[in-house]
C-alpha cells in the first residue's frame, strides 16, 4: 500500500508579529505619556516662576527699605490647577533690608491661603521673622560694646575702667518695644546685683521701639538665637495690592 507523505504544517508566526506590534505600540504610548508629563511639569514650573516674579516685583516696589530683590517661592503642585482656581496654599518671601538707623535686617514672611483678587493678592494669615545680627547691633551701640547670646538671653559686655562689665538680660516685648530685664551682672569677674539702679538704667537705654512693619504685621514676640535678635510678627487678612 502506498502511503502518501503528509506535509508538515507551516509554523504559525502571525501571533508573534501581532505581539511585537502590540508591544511596540505600548512602548510608544508610554513614551508619549512620559513626554506629556514632562511638558506639563515644565509648563507648571514656568507658570510658577512667572507668578513668583510677579509677587517679588510687587513686594520690591512697595518696600523701599529693601537692599535687593526679594526671593519668592510659591508652593502647590500642580501649580496650574491652583492658578486656575486663583489660590495658593503657601507663599514664602525672603528679603534683605535696612532699618532707618542703617541696621541690616533679614526678613522672612510666610503667607498662607493666598488668593489672587482684583489684580492683587490677599493672604488669610501671615507670619514673619525680622532678624538683626548681634554684631551689627553692637557696632551701632558704640566702640567697646560686644553682644552675644546666652541660653536665649542677651549678654552685653562693655569695658569700664579697663575691665569688663558683663550684664545678662532677658529680652521681652511690651507692645511694640523690645525690653531688657537684667538677670545677672559681673564686673571684672565679680558678681553684682542686677537690680542695681545704675545697671537697670544703662540697660533701659538699650531698649528700642520696633518701627512700623510691612503688610500690617504686628509684633508677637522676640528672641535671641543664632547670633541675632529676631522680632516675630503676625497678621490676618493681608493684602498686596497692585502698584
Amino acid at each position: 500500500m502506498n502511503r502518501t507523505a503528509q506535509a508538515e504544517p507551516a509554523p504559525v508566526t502571525e501571533p508573534r508579529r501581532v505581539r511585537r506590534r502590540s508591544g511596540a505600540r505600548r512602548r510608544w504610548v508610554l513614551i508619549g505619556a512620559g513626554a506629556l508629563v514632562a511638558v506639563a511639569a515644565l509648563a507648571d514650573t514656568i507658570a510658577a516662576g512667572v507668578t513668583e516674579s510677579d509677587l517679588a516685583g510687587r513686594v520690591e516696589r512697595r518696600q523701599s527699605a529693601l537692599t535687593g530683590s526679594p526671593d519668592v517661592s510659591v508652593d502647590g503642585f500642580p501649580f496650574l490647577l491652583h492658578a486656575a482656581r486663583g489660590t495658593f496654599p503657601h507663599v514664602e518671601v525672603r528679603a534683605k533690608a535696612k532699618t532707618g538707623e542703617g541696621l541690616p535686617v533679614t526678613a522672612s514672611v510666610d503667607l498662607r491661603d493666598v488668593s489672587k483678587t482684583g489684580g492683587g493678592y490677599r493672604a488669610a494669615t501671615a507670619r514673619a521673622d525680622f532678624s538683626v545680627p548681634l554684631d551689627a547691633l553692637a557696632a551701632h551701640r558704640g566702640e567697646g560694646v560686644r553682644l552675644s547670646e546666652s541660653d536665649g538671653r542677651l549678654r552685653i559686655t562693655r569695658d569700664f575702667l579697663g575691665m569688663p562689665l558683663v550684664v545678662t538680660a532677658e529680652v521681652g516685648l511690651s507692645g511694640d518695644t523690645v525690653t531688657l530685664e537684667p538677670s545677672a551682672a559681673t564686673f571684672a569677674g565679680r558678681p553684682l546685683d542686677p537690680a542695681n539702679p545704675r545697671i537697670a538704667a544703662a540697660v533701659k537705654e538699650a531698649e528700642r521701639e520696633i518701627p512700623d512693619l510691612p503688610l500690617g504685621l504686628e509684633p508677637s514676640g522676640v528672641s535671641v538665637a543664632e547670633g541675632a535678635v529676631t522680632v516675630h510678627a503676625r497678621a490676618t487678612d493681608v493684602t498686596l495690592d497692585p502698584t
